[in-house]
């Protein structure tokens, strides 16, 4: 997927999320390697992923994460989530929170 097109996809999910607020601002990130443990459609769900994009929306703050692996979510599917559930993950195999 073109880079416009992940963004356009972002900030459509992220309007959803707070419509009646200002529009989200989307800031690109460096491909940060991430995990999170999440509750997502009543299942708790473990994901691996790169977060590709941060998203403010009024005072919610949340990455665009690019699933690679995960317990329940497709592989490729993007999805937001809060920044206080991720960890980011560095070549070392330390892991601490953002």
């Amino acid at each position: 997927m073109e880079a416009p097109a992940v963004a356009q996809l972002i900030g459509d999910m992220a309007r959803g999320v707070a419509p009646s607020v200002m529009p989200p601002a989307l800031l690109p990130l460096p491909r940060i390697r991430v995990s999170a443990e999440l509750w997502h459609e009543e299942r708790h769900v473990r994901v691996i992923g790169d977060a590709i994009y941060a998203v403010h929306c009024g005072e919610s703050a949340r990455w665009a994460v690019v699933v690679s692996e995960s317990n329940t979510l497709e592989a490729g599917s993007v999805h937001l989530i809060d920044l206080a559930e991720i960890r980011c993950e560095v070549s070392s195999g330390r892991r601490g929170v953002s």
